[in-house]
């Protein structure tokens, strides 16, 4: 068993699979929605709503490539809590990185946004290990209960 994914599972059709999927969209569809519609809205109309327009790419991006990521490799529970950890500290290695880079702009609001997205991502994902349990579909027979 691999720490991110399991070669026998990479290849396999399940429900959970599917979820993961549908919640990666689900995510995508919002962080567009809030930096197109979102985000213009509150920067024209001087509304201050704490940041949350600024750090619509660090939070709901990083919920968007933690699901996009379970989706991909399949990852079973253990390996989706390794998943978001990895993708939620890799972001925001990359934001400290940021105050040495050219160009780099490091905002403690995006440390704060991308962390908590990774703990905002833990509760669909432990909801969906609790309600989809491991059911491969290609397995399935026609006309079982499953």
């Amino acid at each position: 068993m691999s720490y991110f994914h399991d070669k026998e599972r990479v290849f396999k059709i399940s429900r959970l699979r599917v979820v993961y999927f549908v919640m990666f969209c689900a995510a995508f569809l919002l962080t567009e929605f809030g930096r197109y519609i979102y985000r213009p809205f509150i920067y024209s109309n001087g509304i201050d709503d704490f940041g949350i327009a600024d750090t619509m790419g660090n939070s709901l991006g990083t919920v968007t490539q933690i699901f996009f990521m379970m989706a991909i490799l399949h990852s079973n529970r253990k390996q989706g809590f390794r998943v978001i950890g990895f993708i939620t500290v890799g972001y925001m290695l990359y934001e400290v990185a940021q105050l040495y880079l050219p160009k780099g702009t490091f905002d403690w609001k995006d440390m704060l946004a991308t962390a908590a997205a990774g703990v905002i991502a833990l509760i669909p994902f432990i909801l969906i290990q609790l309600f989809f349990k491991e059911n491969p579909v290609e397995d399935s027979q026609p006309g079982s209960i499953s």
